[in-house]
């Protein structure tokens, strides 16, 4: 008789992560479930009943220490065993008095990660000398990391930084924070390579003194979002203090192999609200960022490389993911987005379009084709046509536009739509305006309540 499949919850909210869990556990034989934040996973548990969780300790909103707590206070037992994975040691002691069955330190190795699972699915922890040989292989994959990384970035620097302190001026400007910067390990140190807002942040310092989680992200290879700095124990005090930073996110730069060789960071004095979809999009910028540096070291020529209009500009693939995480978030608030897609003569003014924008905030654009470009905005309001309306004007004044194909939506209007359709509504508007000799073709996207369904009106 086959013995049924074991369920694993997974509570991460970085993609990667939850993605090399399920393939080492799915491998092994088990069912795998994942939740993006802690809120989600605390759902997931009551309708699921999952047979173990494991838990990241650093999520937008609720983060995994409080999720111990909830756990316990909100669900009648039996309760899952909970493993918390972090690369944040300071936390062991607490997690563990929360009721934590185990502490596992990132990065953790497949064979590692296998044993523990089945250790914890019958409620055992692991030995001393099991836990003594998790922490020898963590650290001597972080050492590997540190010098691995130290001599591919030796190789691509001189190709890269032209582009990188545009892109993060664009970033920190895309997600309305004061500061956004790039760091690559050099010399086995994480130092500022290109960086845009805090004049602090100079090139060449090394983050050990002011951003010191980010050696954590390297090593770990995985990301980390802090609405609020202060309000974690472990980032107000000791060796992860963040000293004059309240809001902090940063996701790793991969090279081949998945090797973490940087970090890309936003940091801002003030606290902030963060949501999930906020770390995926930046994220799926990280991913982008780490292909353009393995492409680089390859040797491509710049006419081959992805974004090669220049900071703000994205490929399709990763365009659809990111405005459908802008769909999402639109969901969650109130406010409009808008979408176009341009067919133009000269694409390249479109990257100068969104760069000198009045409010780049949530404004980004992609590359289609030799004469085609999308661009898209999420405002807070029903600001978000007039905003495109505007910039496309300004283009019309700088080089020949010959048709646009838009596609606008509410929050109180939404359907359910996801980025790639949203971008292949905007693309079918554009033909029909081609077909009509130019112009401007428009698509207001509704839902309406009464009898339930989606539809589609000309503007």
């Amino acid at each position: 008789m086959t013995e049924p499949k074991r369920r694993i919850l997974v509570v991460d909210d970085s993609k990667e992560l939850q993605e090399y869990f399920r393939f080492v556990l799915e491998e092994a034989g088990h069912d795998v479930i994942s939740a993006l934040s802690a809120e989600e996973g605390l759902s997931q548990t009551k309708t699921l009943r999952p047979d173990l969780i494991l838990l990241d300790l650093i999520m937008p909103g609720m983060d995994g220490l409080e999720f111990l707590t909830r756990l316990r206070s909100d669900f009648a037992p039996p309760i899952p065993p909970t493993i918390l994975c972090s690369g944040f040691e300071l936390t062991e002691e607490e997690a563990l008095r929360r009721g934590a069955l185990m502490f596992v330190r990132k990065p953790v190795a497949p064979e590692d990660l296998r044993e523990f699972v089945a250790l914890g699915l019958i409620g055992e922890r692991v030995s001393a000398e099991t836990a003594a040989r998790e922490r020898a292989h963590s650290a001597a994959a972080r050492t590997h990391t540190r010098n691995t990384a130290t001599r591919f970035v030796g190789r691509i620097r001189g190709e890269v930084e032209q582009r990188a302190a545009g892109q993060m001026a664009w970033l920190g400007a895309y997600f309305g924070v004061k500061t956004a910067l790039t760091a690559l390990m050099e010399e086995g140190r994480l130092t500022v390579f290109a960086t845009a807002g805090d004049c602090s942040f100079t090139v060449g310092l090394d983050l050990a003194w002011r951003l010191p989680p980010c050696y954590e992200i390297l090593e770990s290879g995985s990301s980390l979002m802090l609405a609020d700095a202060s309000a974690h124990s472990c980032f107000s005090s000791g060796p992860y203090r963040l000293e004059g930073v309240r809001f902090f996110a940063g996701v790793p730069l991969l090279a081949p192999e998945g090797l973490p060789i940087g970090v890309v960071c936003l940091v801002d004095a003030q606290a902030r609200k963060t949501h999930a979809e906020d770390l995926a999009i930046l994220e799926e910028f990280g991913r982008q960022g780490s292909l353009l540096l393995r492409l680089i070291a390859l040797g491509l020529p710049e006419s081959e490389l992805p974004g090669r209009l220049g900071p703000g500009m994205m490929l399709r693939s990763p365009l659809e993911l990111v405005v459908d995480a802008e769909l999402r978030r639109l969901r969650q608030s109130t406010g409009s987005m808008e979408l176009a897609v341009v067919e133009m003569d000269e694409p390249e003014w479109m990257r100068e379009a969104v760069l000198q924008a009045p409010n780049p905030e949530r404004l980004g654009a992609g590359a289609l084709g030799p004469t085609r470009v999308v661009v898209y905005k999420r405002h807070r309001r029903d600001g978000a046509a007039g905003e495109i309306r505007t910039l496309l004007a300004g283009l019309e004044r700088t080089t020949h536009v010959r048709a646009v194909g838009a596609a606008g939506i509410g929050a109180t209007q939404l359907p359910a739509v996801t980025g790639q359709d949203l971008l292949r509504l905007g693309e079918l508007a554009l033909e029909q305006a081609l077909q009509s000799g130019g112009g401007t073709q428009r698509l207001v996207l509704q839902h309406e309540v009464s009898g339930s369904r989606d539809v589609l009106s000309p503007a």
